[in-house]
């Protein structure tokens, strides 16, 4: 199986049509369409990059300062 790149037009009725020569052996193939959606007007983007300075973080409780043992994490015998 091989993959080949091309862009096509989509007409009405979700006609394929390629845009462009492409040299293609005849007979049946698979396709993988890509596209973007129109974006709302005042729609937020999907992916927000937080800031490191406000990466959720965690509470140690009494822990913090000190240290933790494999015992008190797990059990008597360390595992």
């Amino acid at each position: 199986m091989e993959a080949v790149r091309a862009r096509v037009r989509v007409g009405p009725g979700s006609k394929l049509e390629l845009v462009g020569e492409v040299d293609l052996p005849e007979g049946e193939a698979e396709i993988i369409l890509l596209y973007e959606t129109p974006a709302e007007v005042g729609e937020q983007p999907r992916s927000i990059r937080l800031s490191p300075l406000n990466w959720p973080t965690l509470d140690g409780g009494h822990f913090l300062g000190g240290t933790l043992r494999r015992e008190e994490i797990y059990d008597d015998d360390g595992r």
